[in-house]
This record gives structure tokens, C-alpha cells and sequence, in this order.
């Protein structure tokens, strides 16, 4: 196996098969659920051995913005504009229709 390891001895990373470019190889005992739990830098190399990050804190995934992007606001925007067009429209349509019809009544 080999390991992947930062400046701060964290496991970053691991290969049980082939070669890591940077990878320290190891062949010592890995604690329980090693590969089951693994996590980057939730065990660290320590003194030739692995062991469990006393310090590893879960990291924190950033919430998206819930508010409307900017694209939106600029789509959301045409499309009003369009909807009021095709309003005005289907009115000028039925002043239309009104005037051809009081003309063939005549």
C-alpha cells in the first residue's frame, strides 16, 4: 500500500494497488475499518505508523446561495417583457377584429 501524505503527516490519499506518484510506501497494520471509514485527513502517519486524527473536524460543504443569480434575475426579467408584448398584442388583435367588423356592418 501506499500512502499520500501532507506537510502535516495527514493521509490524504492511499493506493493498495500500483504506485502514487509521491506515495510512502507501508506495509504495517492500519486500523480498524481503515478503508471503510477513510477520509482525507481523518487518520495521519505518525512515528511509522497510522493512526486516528485526534484533531480531524468534518469539513463543512459550502450551502449554495438561495438567492436567484444574476442570469436569472436577467431571464426572469425577459420573460415579463415578453409576456406584457404578447398581451398587448392579443389586444391590438381584438381592436383589430372589432374595427374590420364594424366596417363590414356598414
Amino acid at each position: 500500500m501506499q500512502l499520500l501524505i501532507n506537510d502535516k503527516q495527514a493521509i490524504t490519499g492511499y493506493v493498495t494497488v500500483g504506485s502514487a506518484d509521491q506515495g510512502i510506501e507501508y506495509t504495517g497494520t492500519l486500523p480498524d475499518g481503515f478503508e471503510e471509514n477513510f477520509k482525507p485527513s481523518f487518520y495521519l502517519f505518525q512515528n511509522g505508523t497510522v493512526v486516528a486524527n485526534p484533531n480531524y473536524v468534518t469539513p463543512v460543504e459550502p450551502t449554495p446561495d438561495s438567492g436567484p443569480t444574476a442570469e436569472q434575475e436577467s431571464l426572469t426579467a425577459m420573460a415579463q417583457q415578453v409576456a406584457e408584448q404578447q398581451k398587448h398584442i392579443a389586444s391590438l388583435e381584438q381592436a383589430l377584429t372589432a374595427l374590420v367588423e364594424e366596417g363590414a356592418k356598414s
